[in-house]
């Protein structure tokens, strides 16, 4: 594990560290995907920019007001930037509220801009599973396995190079769906694909899953509705062929 990559003085948190290269390597390859595609890249580029920032408000506000007899006692905290201190979910969705209103609001056409934006996704999620590899964080279960790594002590799976492994290679399904020059759309359905078979597969590997209904893994059952999401969407785009 490398949790902090110290230069000369500076001491750098290396999840923090991968999550800004993640966002800003995306921000760049979206750009460039919508060249390729004969957008504006700015226009992806400024679309993701909002969204990230959003991102970053939404989820910081939501753990403050979910914790907030914490922060009562100290207020300096609220504008920390601890990355362990947000709520993912709802900074997710207010991202894409945000990302969605710019889009829409410059008429963009939206499959150039999913195919642009899922391309970027993956890029940027295999540079996060790498942070989140040399902090230790994103922990695996308990595992015997030649390729356990130990983390705090335990030897677990190693669920961040698991999905950076299947990201690899839904991101290398999606650019050839780019390339083949289907119908746009096809190649962001592709990535929903992968991303919704690597939730399934590797959900099972972590040491701790939120649960619903009973016993099933919440992840997992969102992995499934994105992977029959993307195969419907598939279906629609060959018969529109």
């Amino acid at each position: 594990m490398l949790p902090i990559l110290q230069i000369g003085p500076l001491a750098i948190p290396t999840y923090p560290l991968a999550l800004l290269i993640a966002f800003w390597t995306a921000l760049e390859v979206a750009g460039w995907a919508a060249r390729r595609a004969g957008l504006d890249g700015d226009h992806l580029y400024n679309a993701g920019l909002f969204g990230v920032l959003a991102l970053i408000a939404a989820g910081r506000l939501a753990h403050v007001i979910a914790f907030w007899p914490a922060y009562r006692l100290q207020p300096a905290e609220i504008v920390g930037l601890n990355p362990q201190a947000f709520l993912w979910g709802p900074g997710a969705i207010a991202g894409l509220l945000v990302a969605a209103w710019y889009v829409q609001r410059h008429r963009l056409p939206w499959p150039a801009v999913a195919d642009a934006a899922a391309m970027a996704a993956l890029v940027g999620l295999i540079i996060v599973q790498a942070g989140a590899l040399l902090a230790g964080a994103d922990l695996g279960a308990a595992t015997d396995l030649p390729w356990a790594v130990t983390l705090w002590g335990v030897r677990r799976h190693p669920v961040p190079v698991y999905t950076a492994l299947a990201a690899t290679l839904a991101l290398a399904a999606t650019w050839w769906a780019a390339r083949r020059s289907l119908r746009r759309g096809t190649a962001a359905a592709v990535a929903l694909f992968g991303w919704g078979i690597t939730v399934w597969l590797i959900e099972p590997f972590r040491a701790e899953s939120a649960t619903i209904l009973g016993g099933l893994r919440l992840m997992q059952v969102i992995g499934w509705a994105a992977a029959l999401s993307a195969l419907w969407l598939l279906r629609r785009r060959t018969a529109e062929e």
